[in-house]
């Protein structure tokens, strides 16, 4: 039984959990009387299960929280088995699978001034999972397991979609969840997501814009984009989540007062693509991008900031990226794409230190494009013959550059024991 808490009570309502039957219109129905209640405020629960859903929903409540049950990780290219609370889209399901729109109440508060027509978008997912259809370039719904030896060789993946799938992939391509871009008088002001899964999609979360958002503890997989944000994000905190087959990981249009940290990385194309950024930081991160890895980690970079950015910095990151960063032909998010594996544009205090950086790169590791007033030191980067670990292009000042030195260490003191 599906819970639903409201301020004007509790209910339960009975939905197909075994993935047979599609509950997309049940469940819309659903939606629509919650946000029917006058000052609503929701919790739906889902039990473990699969939850078919066929068609896109359209979600019109001010603030929200679906919380599924038991263990929400799944592998559709492993051990192909069930659990905790799964939404699953069917093939015609999409572009935009859940969409929180925006919505209001009768009067504000505390004041009580009525009417009121400001409107918002509130939503908190936790312990769920989301499944796209064959999004990828492997049809997931045959039960392709590498367990079970099946072909293609699932170390030779690519994680675009498979031909044919898409006449325009962008425009078509499967996006759990959406949150529009907001009109005059309507700003999406939370949005919280955690312990939640997402797989086989061409986009997990697709955000045009969140004044504060919390994204924790939670796994993309197997997928072409896990997070965009088209525009600001004041606030936002991405951290503790795992990204492993993906094209690329994140790309954020412009975090402020951001922080993205303590992330991993397994077989990405690229980790953070971003645009405008300030007072941010990014770090404790971590990337595995070994030789007998995806296609995916055939092209490779870890931080493309566009700029322009300022008051930035990028520490204690550890990188492994067993491969030569080149321009590789088939691919969806085509720019950058390869000569680019750490790359700053039109920064200003940019400060890159005590990171560890191990490439296979026959070009530069970490270029600085227009930055001023920027400090690189202390990092251990190594490179392929042809390479060489930093390098300054375009209109750079008063940047500093300090290269790890041996000859320049104190010596070790005499081991006691």
């Amino acid at each position: 039984m599906v819970e639903v808490i409201t301020n004007a009570g509790r209910s339960e309502h009975t939905l197909d959990n075994t993935g047979e039957t599609d509950v997309a219109a049940a469940l819309q129905q659903l939606f629509d009387a919650i946000a029917r209640v006058d000052g609503v405020g929701a919790t739906v629960t889902f039990p473990p299960g699969i939850y078919r859903i066929d068609t896109p929903l359209i979600v019109r409540v001010p603030s929200i929280r679906l919380q599924g049950h038991s263990h929400s990780a799944i592998d559709i290219h492993g051990m192909n088995l069930a659990g905790g609370s799964i939404l699953r889209f069917g093939p015609d399901c999409g572009p935009n699978c859940i969409t929180f729109d925006y919505a209001g109440h009768s009067r504000a508060f505390p004041s009580g001034e009525s009417p009121w027509s400001q409107q918002t978008v509130r939503v908190e997912l936790d312990a769920l999972t989301f499944m796209g259809h064959n999004n990828t370039d492997v049809d997931t719904a045959q039960g392709y397991s590498r367990f079970r030896g099946d072909e293609p060789n699932f170390r030779g993946l690519r994680w675009y979609p498979a031909p044919g799938r898409y006449g325009d992939v962008e425009g078509e391509g499967q996006r759990a969840v959406v949150i529009p871009r907001g009109k005059q008088g309507q700003k999406p002001e939370q949005l919280r997501v955690t312990r939640c899964s997402f797989t086989d999609l061409y986009v997990g979360l697709d955000v045009a814009a969140s004044d504060v958002s919390y994204l924790t503890e939670n796994w993309f997989g197997q997928m072409v984009y896990g997070i965009r944000y088209h525009g600001p994000g004041q606030c936002t905190f991405v951290a503790n989540n795992c990204f492993a087959d993906l094209e690329t990981a994140m790309v954020l249009a412009q975090p402020m007062m951001s922080s993205l940290h303590n992330n991993s990385f397994a077989y990405v194309s690229k980790c953070f693509e971003i645009g405008r950024m300030e007072h941010s930081s990014i770090s404790g991160n971590v990337l595995n991008n070994w030789a007998g890895a995806t296609g995916s980690a055939g092209v490779g970079g870890f931080c493309h900031i566009k700029g322009p950015a300022r008051n930035l910095t990028i520490t204690g990151n550890s990188i492994f990226h067993d491969h030569d960063s080149r321009v590789r032909t088939l691919t969806v998010d085509k720019a950058p794409n390869g000569n680019s594996f750490i790359q700053f544009e039109n920064c200003d205090r940019l400060l890159f230190t005590d990171n560890v950086i191990h490439t296979q790169l026959t070009q530069t590791v970490v270029r600085l494009h227009s930055c001023r007033d920027s400090l690189v030191a202390d990092n251990l980067i190594s490179h392929a013959e042809g390479g060489n670990p930093v390098a300054q292009t375009g209109e750079c000042n008063r940047n500093i550059y300090r290269r790890l030195r041996p000859e320049d260490s104190d010596p070790f003191d005499n081991y006691v024991y």
